[in-house]
Parts: structure tokens; C-alpha cells; sequence
């Protein structure tokens, strides 16, 4: 946990309840890590484009006239940031596509941490995932919290890391411990077999009490249970409102990254329907992770 730091978070903005949901939970976090604060605008033009069936006489304003609109409503922002949580922030304005943006300013700025607002899916979005937020999530080397529009907290006092029979990161753990630690917060460890076979039961109850003796170690409160149901989504989802949880931290990086369009079926179900943060952690080739046998708990 030592070498988990969180010196540097973006914030994508686009002036929306759900964009002020984000910067607030950000700015809670930065000021109790001391963090500097990247205020990320990007500019699609077909966001801003009008009908075909305008009024050709309707004077339209210039792209030039609207990136410097956004400029200066940036510009406030950051003023605003400064005085009210006096923090280190910077504001930029891109244009291109959301996600990929977000995701190219993140790798150059070697950001730690994206907090970003999310209005979740659902129907047709459960399989084809279409928003900035969710495919980001699924792309991203950094660790991405969403924060939902029903959420209006901005700490953290229940942290629930659900734990089912994929690869999970100590990095994953590392980085919800480090969120614990600052806010004071109680950990929810559970379990999510998904099996009632003796000898898989065994090893997962096995890989269960490695999580624990590094939460042990680091002297945190927290609490440990096994969950079952059909659906395991479902039953972290239930246990998280259940127990008041405020923060969901879980692991992407077994399923697919290639487009950015899908999540697996886990991931994506607690993203979507999630009604509070979700912090979502990827795990990185070749790191050593809680499924590893002889995984060493330092």
C-alpha cells in the first residue's frame, strides 16, 4: 500500500449534474491526498452541430466562438476549484472523441486516478456498450471512478471489494486500502464463489484469507462473507445497499479491452446499475494477483 499513490486525478468535464457529482467527489479525495486536479473538457463538434432544417438566415455561433466560450467557462471553473478547495488545478480543453481523449491525456499526463460521472445503461447498452464513461472503463490503464448521478456523497466510509473466481490484483486491493485509509472507512470483503463444489470451495476460501491477511496487515477495519445467488452482480449490488456500502471497488482486466465496446458480464452489470461509485481496477500482464499459486503476501 506504501507505493500506491494518488498524486494526479482528471476529471473529464461536460458542465452536467452527473460532470459536478464527479469534480466534488474528486475534490474531497485530492484534498485529503493532495493531489493536483486535471479539469478535462473535450469538444466534439457533432455535439454542437445544429439541423439541416435551421434557419439559414440564423446567425450560428463559429467553432472558434464556441471553443472560447468553453475556455472561459473552464477558466471559472478552475478559479472556482481554487478558492473554494484550494487545490493545485489545471484545465484543458481537447478536441477529438471523449473516451479516447481522456484515455491519451491520462497516459501523457501519468495520471492516477480518472473520476468521472456516469448516467449508467441499460436495454440494448447491456450488450453494446455506448457511453464515454463505460468505455473508458473498459480501455483505461488507470484506475476509473465512476460516480453515478443518484450519488451526492463525497467520502467514503463503506468500502465493498466483492472478490468472485477471476484474476484480481493486489493493486486492486492496494489502491481500495489507500481509500479506506484516508477516509477512515470500513472495509466489506466478500466473497463470491459461484461454486458449491468442496474442493473449488476450498481453494477460493483459500484465496479469500490471502486478501484478508493483507487488509490484516495494514490495520484496517473490515469485515469478510461468502455470498451466493444466480447472479453474482446481482447479489454484490444487493449486499452494497444492504449495508449502506458507498464505494465499489472491482477488477476489469480478465475481460476484453480491445474496442472499448464491451465489458464482461460482471463488470458491466455493476457499472450500469450500480447507485453508487464504482472504482475500477485493471489488472496488468504479468503482475502477480490473488489467483497466482504461491501469491506472496508482502
Amino acid at each position: 500500500m506504501k507505493n500506491t499513490k494518488i498524486k494526479k486525478i482528471l476529471v473529464p468535464v461536460d458542465f452536467t449534474a452527473a460532470s459536478d457529482n464527479a469534480i466534488a467527489a474528486a475534490a474531497s479525495l485530492a484534498v485529503l491526498m493532495k493531489s493536483d486536479i486535471y479539469l478535462v473538457h473535450v469538444f466534439e463538434s457533432s455535439n454542437y452541430s445544429y439541423s439541416v432544417f435551421a434557419k439559414t438566415e440564423a446567425l450560428l455561433p463559429s467553432f472558434v466562438e464556441i471553443k472560447k466560450s468553453i475556455g472561459a467557462k473552464m477558466e471559472d471553473l478552475k478559479e472556482h476549484m481554487i478558492k473554494k478547495y484550494n487545490l493545485k488545478c489545471s484545465v484543458v480543453v481537447l478536441s477529438g472523441h471523449i473516451h479516447s481523449e481522456i484515455y491519451k491525456f491520462s497516459t501523457k499526463k501519468k495520471v492516477d486516478l480518472i473520476v468521472m460521472g456516469t448516467h449508467g445503461a441499460s436495454g440494448y447498452k447491456e450488450f453494446f456498450i455506448g457511453s464515454n464513461a463505460q468505455r473508458l472503463v473498459t480501455v483505461s490503464d488507470v484506475p476509473v471512478l465512476t460516480i453515478p448521478l443518484k450519488s451526492k456523497n463525497t467520502s467514503f466510509k463503506n468500502i465493498l471489494i466483492p472478490i468472485d473466481n477471476s484474476i484480481h490484483s493486489r493493486a486492486k486491493v492496494n489502491i481500495a486500502m489507500v481509500i479506506a485509509d484516508q477516509y477512515d472507512a470500513n472495509i466489506h470483503l466478500i466473497g463470491l464463489p459461484n461454486t458449491k463444489d468442496s474442493k473449488e470451495l476450498a481453494k477460493f476460501n483459500t484465496k479469500m484469507k490471502s486478501v484478508e491477511k493483507i487488509i490484516y496487515k495494514e490495520g484496517l477495519s473490515y469485515s469478510t462473507k461468502n455470498v451466493q445467488g444466480k447472479n453474482i452482480a446481482e447479489a454484490a449490488l444487493n449486499y452494497a445497499v444492504k449495508n449502506k456500502c458507498d464505494l465499489i471497488v472491482i477488477n476489469t482486466g480478465h475481460e476484453s479491452k480491445t474496442t472499448g465496446m464491451f465489458l464482461g458480464t460482471f463488470s458491466q452489470q455493476i457499472v450500469n446499475h450500480s447507485d453508487v461509485p464504482v472504482l475500477s481496477f485493471k489488472h496488468a500482464e504479468g503482475e502477480y494477483n490473488i489467483s497466482t499459486p504461491g501469491f506472496a503476501v508482502v
